[in-house]
């Protein structure tokens, strides 16, 4: 007749299964936690700072791909390279802000004149063709009109070939910044045999300013002129300036009726 035996499991034995179960436990705890870690920096939100120039629509087009990403994985640089292809972006910084955001910094050019090449583009400071921002004219800025080269082929992001069109705007970005009033109130400068004329936006008062060595002497002259004379403060109150005589202001009223 066979003997049946019963088997005793050691004390060390339950103490070795109680040190297993509890393991098991934690490891599982520990895998939870560190899958929630893995998703603990996924990007929730993107904040832009200082554009105006492009579209809500563009703007998602190079952003929305990072939403749901981990933080830590993204290449910045490859973001600012992106928004640089632009051309009315100057520079681009990308910073990561933990946990869940993207900060993304934009400075755009900002244009110095309206040009007519083909369609109406931008000027930077250096003459440099630009387009339009997407949602078209945004900028009060004057308009270079007279041009004797044609435009049509001239390529974007590139300086204009029209020497006539880079002194114009060299002596806008002076004027821009020496006498910003002036610069804001007019509508049109073109370049002919009696020198730099400037057209105002409001009434199309029209300013002889001389040549292109006199035109920078004149305008500052022209600001004392209508800082003292005008009430308020802008070439629009007459009905055209011409200072292309030495020490002269030759003024004709605008009639009021």
């Amino acid at each position: 007749m066979a003997r049946s035996t019963i088997y005793h499991i050691p004390p060390m034995s339950w103490s070795f299964s109680a040190v297993l179960v509890v393991s098991v436990f934690l490891i599982g705890l520990l895998s939870i936690s560190y899958a929630d870690l893995l998703r603990s920096d996924d990007v929730e939100t993107i904040n832009l700072f200082g554009q105006r120039t492009m579209s809500p629509e563009r703007v998602l087009g190079l952003t929305e791909v990072y939403l749901g990403k981990s933080l830590q994985s993204i290449d910045l640089f490859h973001i600012q390279e992106a928004f640089l292809e632009y051309p009315l972006i100057r520079s681009a910084k990308v910073t990561r802000n933990y946990p869940h955001t993207l900060d993304i910094y934009l400075y755009d050019i900002l244009p110095v004149a309206y040009v007519a090449a083909g369609s109406i583009m931008t000027l930077d400071d250096k003459a440099t063709l630009l387009p339009l921002p997407d949602n078209g004219m945004l900028y009060n800025l004057p308009i270079i009109t007279g041009i004797e080269t044609d435009l049509k082929a001239a390529p974007v992001r590139e300086m204009v070939p029209d020497e006539t069109v880079q002194m114009l705007v060299s002596f806008l970005k002076i004027l821009r910044k020496e006498h910003q009033n002036i610069y804001l109130d007019i509508s049109e400068v073109s370049y002919d045999r009696r020198g730099i004329k400037l057209i105002s936006a409001t009434h199309g008062t029209t300013v002889y300013l001389g040549n292109e060595d006199e035109a920078l002497a004149n305008s500052s002259i022209l600001a004392e002129f209508v800082s003292t004379q005008s009430e308020s403060g802008i070439i629009s109150t007459y009905q055209y300036i011409d200072l292309r005589f030495d020490q002269q202001v030759i003024v004709k009223e605008r009639i009021t009726r």
